[in-house]
């Protein structure tokens, strides 16, 4: 043998480096799942409190007699849909 043949004593350190790269790539892609995760989850959080902010504004806009019933019945329907 040659000093510089590994023969079958190197390959573990083969066997390390693409396991290392394995468990990076999953880990990679675990994070990327929960941060899209929770961007979706406060978008639609956002919508909903915009929403119960809105029906309050309605409320709050009827119970001043800014609006009529009229007006307000039809504000949240709007609201709704």
């Amino acid at each position: 043998m040659h000093m510089w043949d590994w023969g079958f004593g190197g390959g573990w350190i083969f066997m390390i480096f693409i396991w290392l790269i394995i468990i990076a790539v999953v880990a990679v892609v675990i994070v990327l799942i929960v941060n899209s995760t929770k961007q979706s989850q406060g978008r639609s959080s956002d919508i909903h409190s915009e929403q119960g902010s809105a029906v309050e504004k309605v409320k709050e806009r009827y119970a001043k007699g800014e609006i009529d019933r009229e007006e307000y019945k039809q504000m949240m329907e709007d609201l709704k849909e």
